[in-house]
């Protein structure tokens, strides 16, 4: 799993288009922001726009995709690639010649650069769009977004399932998420009538302006919401920051309320902090630009009204999928005072890094536990890995996702962007976590026992633990058999079983055992060197 996927059949290419599960993002900005203007040989068609966009693109795979591939090849694969539109297309490239036809298209052969410059082959492969789009009705009915699509599914085709491209509409919508927008800071429930208000998110300007959870917004500035589609709500409610929404909705069944409220920058809460017999339970759906930030003031907060009499700190990760590179260092970094959290390796000399805790341990020595799913994943793991190689946290649940490479995100021309895998992580005790995953050390899959049993287990099965977190070490890379193999010794699950909790709560309300328990954690000094 941790080679590039080389070959694709042609016809699963539009799964390709992956939701962004379990990507860790290192958001790069490699290409021009600017939108050219139109201009097209054939009507409506932007045909500069379009060959600047897939040059751009040929050029940042070969450039920074972890393994070397030629960009003719990215060409040719994605001049193939127009076959999700005509399932007929045939190409050959064979004497310099890229010869290109479908049912209704007579073949017709186009020179094949003899360079492997970016320019050049993204001009071919504009060429044969225009050539489909003059022969096809096929091909003249798809948009221009459509076309761009098609190629760049054909070219990533070469690559793994977490490279990707996305359009302009899909990549703003990403870059909202990293990054924050322009909002007021709610999430919502679309009904015939409108839409409910779900959550009203902390130090927002909807919390500060009064909007209530169950509150329906029935107009925005003018415009009635009922019969509206999701996206087009968020329009409405999205804006410029600094600009004005005025919000009327019904409150109660039959109160109407107005506001005026002024947009500011919205980056989504991705925090949930509770207190519960002294335990501080955090739990994190994804990592965003503010996630360390708002984790550590909430567990301040928290520590500062609990005074002396907080037991230990639990970190829920299940289901979280991952998000943003530096925000899962940071996170770790919160809870370790020195030492290494992760190292990265690529091909690309940028994707060269090697992560050190540097920061003070906002717990203060707390007990920690960590809990973790089949669907926790990348920048999740990160920190998961950290905690438990330092011996600073208990991991509880089962095998994690595995997802351990980093993604570089690349802005195209046409606004669309590029999601890059550029290099795989390791572990600070030395393990290369892709296809792998992180080992709990109490594993609750398929474990249907009560906290205390399944405690006991652990401890008493101690001895086949460390010889299979030996084996986690050990196991080369490119074994996939071997590390498919290991992934059983406790299975991944996407389930998030409240014994998992109880489990965390027993331990951190038992000094010695919670440290009896750690101690079953793989240990930084006898790691076992990594597979090669």
């Amino acid at each position: 799993m941790l080679t590039a996927v080389n070959l694709i059949a042609r016809g699963k290419r539009a799964s390709k288009r992956i939701s962004g599960q379990a990507v860790v993002l290192l958001t790069l900005v490699l290409a021009s922001c600017v939108t050219h203007p139109p201009q097209s040989a054939d009507g409506d068609f932007p045909a500069a726009l379009t060959a600047t966009t897939l040059a751009s693109g040929f050029e940042q795979i070969s450039d920074r995709y972890i393994v070397p591939i030629p960009v003719s090849r990215l060409a040719i694969e994605g001049i193939r690639g127009l076959d999700t539109i005509d399932e007929t297309v045939t190409v050959e490239h064979k004497d310099g010649q890229i010869s290109f036809a479908a049912a209704t298209i007579s073949a017709k052969s186009f020179p094949a650069p003899d360079t492997e410059s970016s320019k050049d082959w993204g001009k071919v492969a504009t060429d044969v769009l225009l050539y489909a789009r003059q022969s096809s009705n096929k091909f003249l009915q798809a948009s221009s977004e459509d076309l761009i699509e098609a190629v760049f599914d054909g070219s990533l085709s070469v690559t793994d399932p977490y490279s990707r491209y996305a359009g302009a509409g899909a990549a703003q919508e990403n870059r909202a998420k990293r990054s924050g927008f322009g909002g007021i800071g709610i999430r919502i429930k679309v009904l015939p009538e409108g839409a409910r208000i779900t959550e009203v998110f902390d130090d927002s300007p909807a919390l500060s302006s009064g909007l209530r959870i169950d509150d329906i917004v029935a107009r925005v500035n003018g415009v009635g919401l009922a019969g509206k589609t999701r996206t087009e709500i968020r329009e409405l409610v999205r804006g410029g920051i600094g600009s004005i929404a005025d919000i009327i909705v019904l409150r109660n069944g039959n109160e109407t309320h107005a506001y005026s409220i002024k947009r500011e920058k919205v980056v989504a809460p991705t925090v949930k902090l509770v207190v519960e017999d002294n335990i501080i339970f955090a739990r994190i759906t994804g990592f965003n630009v503010r996630t360390a930030q708002r984790l550590a003031r909430k567990i301040t907060k928290a520590r500062a009204e609990l005074g002396g009499k907080a037991k230990g700190v639990i970190l829920d990760l299940r289901g979280n999928p991952g998000g943003i590179l530096d925000q899962a260092v940071k996170v770790a970094d919160l809870f370790l005072v020195k030492g290494k959290i992760l190292s990265t390796k690529g091909r690309h000399p940028s994707s060269l890094h090697e992560y050190e805790a540097g920061a003070n341990d906002i717990a203060a020595g707390l007990p920690m536990a960590v809990l973790i799913n089949g669907r926790s994943a990348s920048a999740a793991e990160i920190v998961a890995a950290a905690l438990q190689d330092h011996e600073r946290a208990v991991v509880i649940g089962s095998a994690s996702f595995g997802k351990g490479s980093v993604q570089s995100v690349g802005r195209l021309p046409n606004d669309g962007e590029l999601t890059l895998t550029w290099s795989r992580f390791v572990t600070p005790s030395g393990y290369i976590l892709h296809g792998l995953g992180v080992p709990p050390v109490v594993c609750t899959s398929p474990d249907t026992g009560n906290a205390s049993a399944i405690i006991a287990k652990a401890l008493a099965e101690s001895d086949r633990l460390n010889q299979t977190l030996d084996a986690w070490h050990s196991v080369k890379p490119e074994d996939s058999r071997a590390r498919d193999a290991l992934r059983t010794v406790c299975l991944a699950s996407n389930k998030r079983p409240q014994v998992d909790v109880e489990i965390a709560d027993t331990l951190l309300s038992d000094k010695a055992l919670y440290h009896r328990v750690l101690t079953l954690s793989p240990s930084m000094a006898s790691a076992a060197k990594p597979g090669s």
